[in-house]
């Protein structure tokens, strides 16, 4: 009913998203702007295991490198974890590719 878009959180509970790596391409940065500068975890998982192996940490607002390139593949994905405080705004979020 207002012309504000945006996510918050609630209470201190996580927000996750994910995202697709294109075949032929590898994830190198991931970035995300909020209101914030909370911790988020990145890492790389796959249709087929509940284990995702974390690439590492960063923080909102923040760029994040990873470090060896998440190389997609039919499988994977990025699913990126936001460890905020309470009421903090996502805006929003972008995954930098390149081709392998």
């Amino acid at each position: 009913s207002t012309s504000n878009r945006f996510l918050v959180s609630h209470s201190t509970a996580k927000m996750y998203a994910s995202v697709e790596i294109p075949l032929g391409f590898k994830a190198t940065t991931v970035d995300v702007y909020g209101s914030g500068t909370s911790n988020m975890t990145v890492y790389e998982a796959d249709i087929n295991s509940g284990s995702p192996t974390s690439l590492g940490n960063g923080s909102i607002g923040t760029t994040f490198s990873i470090s060896s390139g998440a190389i997609a593949n039919n499988t994977n994905y990025l699913l990126i974890e936001l460890s905020q405080t309470s009421l903090e705004k996502v805006y929003g979020g972008k995954v930098t590719i390149s081709k392998t």
